[in-house]
């Protein structure tokens, strides 16, 4: 009967640890990658998950706190307007400064007035447009049929009275009918609400946000129209789905969409539905980062995923190796 030469002999039990210690190696490479692939992919969709909730949080809290003030605004107007302290029947300095206090109280009032049914201002904050017929004025109007909250639009009247700044002055309008004893309407009382108390809420809710400036919260109106956002683009109209999406839901969410500077962003939205009384104006805040920037974490992810893969299955492959050369230890052996 044939036999093997000594060194073949010899050789076989290297040979079958070689084996082993390859299969070892592979499957160990194998089970780590593919168990670091599954981990990977579902911490992925939860971290992104995350980040899209998180800014979608945001644009509800900054569209919860502008629907808010905005209330508390329409319901001290509402409250100044049964002041019998301001009616004619008072006299000039008196009314005038019982607006003033009103005005200091709340700094962000720009003008506050009373004008007669005429449609003349009577008496106002520091005598700004006394005098000064309002009549065509869309808040000296709606307010005589009930009361009255406008959107957001430039200075006309007061343009050329208050100081210069660096943002064109910008307005919301509230008013509301004054009434005499009898309950019959003889006035307005209107106020100019600063339009920069909306840029000090977002910034009081973006704060210590997206370090850099790379996440932007814009306000914007029931048509589409930016009242609020990056430098250059009040004003401008935008289509976006987000918008439509904000419309057709009743809370806030995300997506990623693309935007008309050719970039894609990841988008929370959330849409302004009124508080108490106020009724609102439509308004929906989007908040919005670059999605490069907005899934930097799970960039990040992957790759600690790959490095801990790599690293598990080089230990695994050591293992193996340990592993195979005591199994075939007994076999060389044998051999020899």
């Amino acid at each position: 009967m044939p036999t093997l030469p000594t060194f073949l002999y010899r050789l076989l039990p290297r040979a079958l640890g070689a084996w082993l210690a390859l299969a070892f190696t592979l499957l160990s490479i194998v089970l780590t990658l593919v168990l670091t692939a599954v981990i990977e992919r579902k911490a992925t969709e939860q971290v992104k998950s995350a980040i899209g909730h998180g800014l979608a949080e945001l644009a509800t809290q900054t569209s919860d706190k502008l629907e808010r003030g905005m209330f508390e605004r329409y319901r001290e107007v509402g409250l100044i307007a049964q002041r019998h302290d301001i009616g004619a029947g008072m006299p000039l300095a008196q009314r005038r400064a019982a607006l003033e206090r009103v005005q200091a109280s709340y700094g962000y009032y720009s003008w506050i007035g009373l004008a007669g049914i005429d449609g003349r201002v009577q008496v106002s904050a520091k005598g700004m447009l006394e005098g000064v017929d309002v009549s065509a004025r869309p808040w000296f109007r709606n307010a005589l049929e009930g009361s009255h909250v406008g959107d957001v639009h430039e200075a006309l009247l007061l343009a050329a009275l208050l100081p210069r700044q660096a943002e064109p002055w910008r307005f919301v309008d509230v008013a509301f009918p004054y009434l005499d004893a009898r309950g019959a309407t003889v006035g307005v009382l209107g106020a100019h609400l600063s339009w920069q108390w909306a840029r000090d809420v977002e910034r009081s809710v973006m704060a210590g946000v997206g370090a850099g400036g790379r996440t932007e919260a814009l306000i914007m109106d029931a048509g589409g129209r930016v009242l609020l956002g990056p430098p250059g683009m009040a004003g401008r109209r935008l289509s976006l789905p987000s918008l439509a999406q904000a419309r057709a839901s009743k809370e806030g969410g995300y997506l990623v969409e693309g935007w008309p500077d050719g970039r894609s962003y990841l988008v929370g939205y959330a849409r302004g539905r009124g508080y108490a009384d106020y009724p609102g104006l439509g308004w929906t805040v989007l908040v919005r980062q670059d999605v490069v920037d907005a899934y930097a974490p799970v960039r990040r992810l992957r790759e600690y995923g790959l490095i801990a893969g790599v690293l598990l299955a080089a230990l695994f492959s050591l293992a193996g190796v340990l592993v195979a050369r005591r199994i075939t230890r007994p076999l060389g052996e044998l051999a020899a």
